[in-house]
């Protein structure tokens, strides 16, 4: 962005705020390993498509606010290619420790293989592990070089007992009138007290209505079972001595204070992890434009190329008809609902092979039914990067049906309990054993066919929610 302010005008400074890269994260859900690494892969990839947001926006600078890595031990071979691809970027990136890559004595920023890599790989790198204040000279871009003042709040372990911006508080800004019209930007990572006061379901984390349950309200780490940990008072912040506040912990895009003109923002992964929470927009950049006692100027860039889709889907049979003749939404719909919701958004992007899909299946289907619609999951579990099946789906064998497997004067021994069968579940009883006499159905049906080995086993909705890309490992 060019400078068009008038010469005694604060010089603006256009620079990308991302956060929760968490490089080298499992997905420990999705067991195909070749599945597993794309989705991994992919986590590197979006660096290098942040640099297309760079170089589109003429930023000077990159921020990550925490969780560069997944963990405090990433492997040698993910540190590698993480700075690989930072160095890529060609402008410097400034980075703090978050909960997952928390800072602090023998941290992996401060082992011989990190450092040697990051001089050799990425030299504009510089990880920000003390709370202190940081003035910072921009290359020169042509128009005369520029600076910034830099607030670093690093977690320098993974869970802090006390606000990591509480410092900035005591500072004196006075300090920084060497630094000219310099931006002042802070850098942290939490969740802000007005997360865990106020916020409901769905709601942003400048809080509202409907408060869920205490402190965890907001805590964006799945894996984060600390209670009151790392929580940032913005509202305590010096906020009109700073520009802008940049935060990382939270996976969607979002102002963190005042949605119209607030300086606090999230600016979320950049390429999903995740099945996205009500309210979430993950999968950008944020890219920010400020001047020193400006109001931040700040938009959304999305980033993100997989993507996470959460999906109902009723089916329902008319039972009076033989096999699934009579269905008005049967397992074919679901195989609709799939390909429509899977196709590519727009040329050159993955269709079904970049999407995770968590499915709730409910409904009714006849036995042959039944049989149709395990092998549409068959299918979609082999074409998606992952697929999460709850399935509620209940059996209501059609009269053809009951009659083939009762009536069966050559298959007596099957008859009989076919029977028995249809009497209990006519008979009615609790659900968890009406579930397992509809199983036991089709475990029989399959029994009578010759075109194929048995059907899979039904889940009755008393045994949960179940992966059929496997585990269940919720990223």
């Amino acid at each position: 962005m060019k400078n068009t302010n008038q010469p005694n005008s604060p010089r603006l400074i256009t620079f990308i705020h991302a956060a929760d890269w968490q490089l080298g994260k499992p997905f420990a859900g999705i067991t195909d390993p070749l599945k597993r690494g794309r989705v991994q892969q992919e986590r590197i990839e979006v660096i290098r498509r942040i640099g297309t947001v760079v170089r589109d926006r003429q930023a000077s600078f990159v921020v990550v606010a925490g969780d560069l890595f997944d963990s405090a031990t990433p492997t040698r071979e993910m540190i590698s290619a993480a700075l690989g691809a930072i160095g890529e970027l060609g402008v410097p990136v400034f980075a703090i420790p978050g909960n997952h890559d928390h800072g602090g004595p023998d941290s992996l920023w401060e082992q011989p293989f990190f450092t040697r890599e990051r001089d050799r790989l990425a030299p504009g790198f510089s990880l920000l592990g003390s709370r202190t204040p940081t003035v910072v000279d921009l290359p020169d871009r042509g128009d005369g070089g520029r600076n910034v003042v830099l607030l670093p709040c690093p977690l320098l372990r993974r869970h802090e007992a006390d606000d990591p911006t509480a410092w900035i508080r005591d500072l004196d800004f006075a300090n920084f009138d060497d630094a000219g019209d310099a931006p002042r930007i802070v850098i942290a990572h939490g969740s802000t007290a007005s997360f865990v006061a106020g916020a409901g379901v769905g709601a942003g984390p400048s809080g509202g209505a409907g408060t869920k349950s205490g402190l965890d309200d907001r805590h964006d780490d799945d894996d984060d079972v600390a209670r009151g940990s790392n929580i940032i008072a913005i509202d305590r912040l010096p906020i009109d001595e700073v520009d802008y506040v940049a935060l990382g912990d939270w996976h969607g895009f979002m102002a963190a204070g005042s949605a119209a003109g607030s300086k606090t923002w999230y600016s979320g992964t950049p390429e999903l992890d995740r099945f996205p929470k009500t309210g979430q927009e993950p999968g950008h950049v944020a890219v920010v434009t400020v001047g020193r006692g400006l109001p931040p100027s700040v938009a959304s860039v999305r980033t993100g190329r997989f993507r996470w889709l959460t999906l109902e889907v009723a089916l329902e049979t008319a039972t009076g008809d033989a096999g699934a003749a009579g269905a008005t939404q049967g397992p074919s719909y679901l195989d609709d609902v799939l390909k429509q919701a899977t196709l590519p958004q727009s040329p050159g992007e993955p269709g079904f092979d970049g999407c995770l899909v968590s499915v709730r299946l409910t409904g009714t289907v006849t036995l042959a039914g039944r049989v149709e619609l395990d092998r549409v999951i068959e299918s979609w579990q082999a074409r998606l990067l992952r697929l999460d099946l709850d399935d509620e789906v209940q059996i209501a064998p059609s009269a053809d049906e009951i009659h083939d497997l009762t009536a069966r004067p050559d298959d007596p021994i099957i008859a009989r309990v076919a029977t028995e069968l249809v009497s209990r579940l006519e008979a009615g009883g609790a659900v968890t054993d009406l579930n397992v006499v509809r199983h036991a159905l089709h475990i029989l049906h399959g029994l009578t066919q010759t075109t194929g080995p048995i059907p899979s086993p039904v889940k009755s909705p008393a045994e949960g929610r179940t992966s059929a890309a496997a585990g269940t490992d919720p990223a």
